[in-house]
């Protein structure tokens, strides 16, 4: 974010906030409540064992917000942590972006998912001069899969066995949303 913002507003109740060390133990906390649900499509769940790890992660996100190749925010509801957004990759060359996100499953069925996406989609098209934005969903996830139909995305194919998780591979489902899609 630039211009010495640290937040997006989505709506009176959601903000996009970006990473603070403060946020490390409620973060955690989530994240070890939540293990059963994140699991299944997250890999880094699994090796989040303490504090330090979150601390460590949150450190490593500045790093690469401040660089421009990622930008990881966090979903605020009412001040209390529902999830996390991000461009997990930014190709500044290429004007292509990718947005990965989870939610809590208390907050699930709200729309805060779609809302938030929507606002950073805003955000990466108007702000960082991208062109592209892309979500690539494993095939099983459905409450996912229904993000980019929402938005208004466009699906481009099936990346076959692209997402190996947990000793398995999984098919990518492959979005894609342009600048111009937005325009018309």
């Amino acid at each position: 974010m630039q211009n010495g913002k640290t937040s997006l507003k989505v709506t009176d109740q959601i903000e996009l906030r970006l990473p603070k060390l403060a946020f490390a133990e409620e973060l955690y906390d989530i994240i070890d409540r939540q293990r059963l649900h994140l699991r299944p499509w997250l890999s880094w769940v699994d090796k989040t064992h303490s504090v330090d790890h979150i601390r460590e992660f949150i450190r490593s996100t500045k790093s690469f917000n401040t660089g421009g190749q990622k930008l990881t925010t966090f979903i605020f509801k009412n001040n209390e942590i529902a999830g996390s957004i991000a461009l997990v990759k930014i190709n500044k060359l290429h004007k292509i972006a990718e947005i990965g996100y989870w939610l809590r499953e208390d907050f699930q069925g709200n729309g805060i998912i779609t809302q938030s996406s929507q606002r950073l989609i805003n955000y990466t098209f108007n702000t960082m001069e991208i062109n592209r934005v892309e979500i690539r969903i494993a095939r099983p996830n459905l409450k996912s899969l229904a993000i980019p139909k929402k938005l208004g995305f466009t699906h481009e194919g099936t990346l076959r066995q692209a997402h190996f998780i947990h000793g398995q591979y999984f098919d990518l489902e492959l979005f894609s949303l342009l600048k111009g899609d937005i325009q018309k």
